[in-house]
């Protein structure tokens, strides 16, 4: 077993004849655009959809063997070189993509009569409504044009500043990312002089990003004025493929479960010596310790007999991921950090990227990406134009995968490794869910805000500290929290996608969910489960959660998944007792 993945199924390398005849093909697929009649037929909707079929596949293989050859090797001189061409290759084909999916909007022909179309009657739906909201080919162009030197560039100079940005941290010359590290260090007194180094290094760039922000929400407000939507919010929701009743029942049970969370922080902060709720600096400060260490080997080992137990085709991908170099192991240099999966349904494997030291960590990490590659496992027999799913359901499986791991390995530690587990979910868990209600609640006033005024960086300072307060409430030291938070999260700095938050907490809360319902109900569970996975590309987020029978419109169900996370709160607060 190696440790490094293989990428010859998707090419046999850059100079290969097959890699060379696609990047022309890809290159050119202009005239095969051009060259579809649209007339509104069954013959001419099928080629369209042919098309669009080839170039969805050529796109996903070209673009997934430059990238998964640069993230494994970013110094990698010919992987660069085609990055650039096929941006600028894929950047030339966008009118004329438009141009035909467009068209696929706009037919009134009922597709549901012939059968090879029949398939894609969501798709079709989904094209049609989206159709409501696009302007004239012009307009369209022109919007993208503008995009470059408008969204696009102010988000470039956010990017610009804060990976730019240095600071001076026990005498030595630091970045911003580097800084931002040290908020998970052992020591006290390191994570609290990284905080107010973190905070003097944002004064030094806090009126250029805050000129970005008011630019690209005001280019937001604009487009979606143009084409006709109610609000950014609206539009991420029809993106989302989710209703905002259902939004409105998740954002009800997060505030009524706050006060738990609240209880938390307050614990962490006693046990850590502070009496008026937890410093900012300290949310990520370690409790316990867990001193369990795997080898690759044993990594797999324990995956498989977890996994095992749940379900035979999750230990068979497993295996099949680890025996055939599908997984990317160990860091390196010139590797990128952190973790990824990537799913490649035209050869129907994924490749995994991890940076692996032995952990337990670690290894909850690998159960998260192969979760997505479960994901898909059941997604890569849909046609192709069927595998693409939204972001509230993008972690589904791989967060129900740890939950898979992570309640074994509880259950079976002793209890001062137990400490360490409990808290770094609660760690995790307080994320996607208080932190990620501050965050939403700020960008709703920042809109909000756009449309009277211009936000100097002290407004949207107060308006960080006011979303702070309302989602953290006493949990958090009043004198200690993150005004800047709003300048060091990428989320908020694109103009083509907004409320980059929520997601997070539908996804992490929708597993939990399900997971409680896999204990309840466990025979019969597996092949609903699988059927979730694969409604998640072709149905609303409503639908997909009605094959197991599950209402997200109804707030019950997000209580009942928070009961879990109360649960695991009660029992950290019992297990480490604050010493008199």
């Amino acid at each position: 077993m190696s440790t490094e993945w293989s990428l010859k199924e998707i090419y046999p390398s850059f100079e290969s004849e097959e890699f060379k005849r696609d990047f022309e093909r890809f290159s050119n697929f202009r005239e095969v655009f051009n060259s579809l009649t649209l007339e509104d037929n069954l013959e001419s909707i099928k080629e369209a959809i042919e098309a669009l079929e080839e170039f969805s596949v050529l796109s996903s293989r070209l673009g997934n063997y430059i990238n998964l050859t640069l993230t494994a090797n970013t110094t990698d001189e010919t992987a660069n070189k085609y990055r650039t061409l096929f941006g600028n290759a894929y950047a030339s084909l966008n009118s004329a993509y438009t141009k035909v999916y467009k068209f696929i909007g706009s037919v009134e022909t009922d597709i549901t009569a012939d059968e090879d179309l029949k398939d894609y009657e969501f798709y079709f739906a989904e094209a049609k409504q989206q159709y409501k909201h696009l302007l004239s080919d012009e307009l369209e162009d022109v919007i993208a044009k503008f995009s470059i030197s408008g969204g696009d560039g102010w988000e470039q100079l956010f990017e610009a500043m804060t990976s730019g940005v240095e600071g001076e941290f026990k005498g030595e010359k630091v970045t911003l990312s580097e800084i931002r590290n040290m908020a998970y260090d052992a020591d006290a007194a390191v994570r609290k002089e990284a905080y107010e180094t973190e905070l003097k290094m944002y004064d030094t760039i806090k009126e250029p990003i805050a000129f970005a922000l008011n630019n690209i929400k005001q280019q937001v407000l604009t487009e979606i004025s143009l084409r006709g939507f109610e609000s950014p919010l609206a539009q991420t929701l029809e993106a989302s493929r989710m209703s905002r009743q259902t939004l409105d029942a998740l954002l009800e049970a997060i505030r009524e479960y706050l006060p738990q969370f609240r209880a938390y922080l307050k614990h962490k902060a006693s046990l850590l010596g502070h009496e008026n709720g937890l410093p900012f600096y300290d949310l990520f400060a370690p409790i316990g310790e867990s001193s369990r260490r795997f080898t690759i080997e044993e990594s797999k080992e324990f995956l498989l007999e977890n996994f095992k137990g749940f379900s035979e085709d999750l230990a068979q991908m497993t295996k099949e991921a680890y025996e055939n170099n599908y997984i990317d192991f160990l860091p390196r240099k010139g590797k990128v950090g952190g973790a990824f999966c990537s799913n490649l349904p035209f050869i129907k494997q994924s490749r995994i990227l991890t940076n692996f030291s032995g952990s337990l960590s670690d290894v909850v990490t690998i159960a998260h990406e192969l979760g997505h590659a479960y994901h898909g496992l059941h997604i890569e027999n849909h046609r192709v134009l069927n595998q693409e799913y939204s972001m509230p359901v993008a972690e589904t499986a791989s967060t129900f995968n740890e939950n898979i791991v992570m309640n074994t390995v509880i259950r079976q530690a002793s209890d001062a490794e137990k400490v360490a587990l409990l808290e770094s979910q609660l760690q995790d868990t307080t994320q996607i869910i208080v932190d990620i209600y501050s965050r939403y609640l700020f960008e709703s006033a920042v809109f909000e805000n756009r449309e009277k005024s211009f936000m100097f960086s002290k407004d949207l300072e107060q308006l960080m500290l006011d979303a702070q307060k309302e989602a953290y409430g006493d949990g958090l030291d009043p004198d200690a929290m993150h005004p800047y938070m709003w300048a060091c999260k990428p989320h908020y700095y694109s103009s083509g996608l907004s409320f980059y938050n929520f997601p997070y907490a539908f996804g992490g809360l929708f597993s939990k969910g399900l997971y409680a319902i896999y204990q309840e109900q466990p025979e019969g569970f597996v092949e609903k489960y699988q059927e979730l996975l694969r409604a998640t590309t072709v149905t609303s987020a409503e639908d997909t959660a009605k094959v197991l029978g599950v209402d997200v419109e109804d707030s019950a169900f997000w209580k009942k998944a928070l009961a879990q996370v109360a649960d695991n709160i009660e029992q950290f607060i019992a297990l480490t007792p604050v010493k008199a």
